[in-house]
């Protein structure tokens, strides 16, 4: 049996509605809105009348009351929205292609396509589902905002394998620890310098744009081609990050269905950045930011498998084979070797995945099961 878990993952997904689908949505946006077209006074005054019905409403601040009334009619009642359930719209597949269709009228379903393109949740469309979501209007644009459930892989007969995760910038590792035959059996490696020429390739276009001024100084002409230039590089890491994880997968994906349990291992995110040395200092530090390293472990919980944390500290100072201390040497302090076992020439990195590894065993009963 696969353990269901309460974890939802949020997604916004692009729709792409005909001139006369977007005509139907405004007109039902509008029928929502009527529904909520009442005044702060008014709304003000449903609520005195019902703290007047309820003891302890009645003894609440007036205050927090007026509050409450100015607050709600400027958020939910001034913005376009319109409610969905499962007893109004379902996602379905169509021509390989998904939509989601909507009854804005009982007798009268639309189908709306999917914008694929722009969508990096489209994976994410279950043909046949519909979770509690809604549908809001950008500018001239049209989203669907739901929550999907996530149910992880585990089944409570199998072992485990465990799959540690070294991220630095230069390189992301991955090593693979399979509990029967204790041994490290895959290996992974992510180069991230393509990555990094392409961000600052973007950067030289920034500096272009900046001209030395400062954020006052600028046009809104140029902000705005600013925050185009970022949302890109934010766009190429997660691509990134998606190409890596995609390798992990394949992985992980492979050990299920020899019957095993999967669970990714990464360090402890918080204060990974006090870690940058000098020799990254030709690397690109978005590259060793908390928001790259964070979205990373974001994007990988929604994956199927576990996903567990560990202490960072030393994992690349230490050897995985006897915990002695390691000297770290090469170009760019990539390599390590260990006196007392004899190791040598040895990737530092692969050295600090094996190590997350092993900081995640040992809460694992022999068996590959969670204690």
């Amino acid at each position: 049996m696969l353990q269901k878990t309460k974890t939802y993952r949020s997604v916004t997904l692009k729709l792409v509605p005909t001139p006369k689908q977007a005509r139907i949505i405004d007109r039902n946006f509008l029928r929502v809105n009527k529904f909520l077209n009442i005044s702060e006074r008014e709304f003000q005054k449903l609520i005195r009348n019902k703290a007047k019905e309820d003891n302890e409403l009645h003894e609440a601040h007036t205050r927090l009351l007026a509050l409450l009334a100015q607050r709600f009619t400027k958020t939910a009642m001034s913005n376009l929205l319109y409610p969905l359930d499962k007893g109004n719209y379902c996602f379905i597949r169509e021509n390989n292609w998904y939509k989601v269709e909507i009854r804005f009228e009982p007798r009268m379903p639309v189908r709306i396509n999917i914008d694929r393109s722009n969508n990096k949740y489209y994976s994410d469309i279950i043909n046949g589902t519909a979770y509690p979501a809604f549908i809001y209007k950008y500018g001239s644009d049209y989203f669907l905002s739901t929550a999907i459930p996530i149910e992880k892989k585990w089944e409570e007969r199998r072992l485990a394998v465990f799959i540690g995760i070294d991220l630095n910038m230069r390189k992301h590792v991955a090593s693979l620890y399979n509990s029967l035959t204790n041994k490290f059996e895959v290996n992974i490696f992510f180069d991230l310098k393509p990555i990094d020429e392409k961000i600052k390739e973007i950067q030289r276009k920034i500096f272009m744009i900046q001209k030395g001024k400062r954020s006052s100084q600028l046009t809104e002409e140029e902000k705005q081609q600013l925050s185009k230039e970022y949302r890109r590089i934010r766009k190429i890491i997660e691509k990134g990050h998606g190409d890596f994880i995609s390798k992990l997968l394949k992985v992980a994906d492979s050990y299920w269905e020899q019957g095993y349990n999967v669970v990714f291992v990464l360090e402890d995110l918080k204060g990974i950045t006090k870690n940058v040395r000098k020799d990254y200092k030709s690397f690109n530090r978005w590259l060793h930011s908390q928001w790259c390293y964070r979205r990373f472990g974001i994007l990988l919980e929604v994956k199927p498998y576990l996903v567990k944390y560990v202490d960072s500290r030393n994992t690349s100072k230490m050897c995985h084979r006897c915990n002695s201390e390691v000297k770290i040497y090469g170009k760019h302090k990539r390599l390590i070797s260990c006196d007392k076992c004899g190791l040598r020439d040895f990737s530092r990195d692969l050295n600090a995945a094996r190590n997350i590894v092993k900081r995640i065993v040992d809460s694992f009963d022999v068996g590959g099961r969670e204690t």
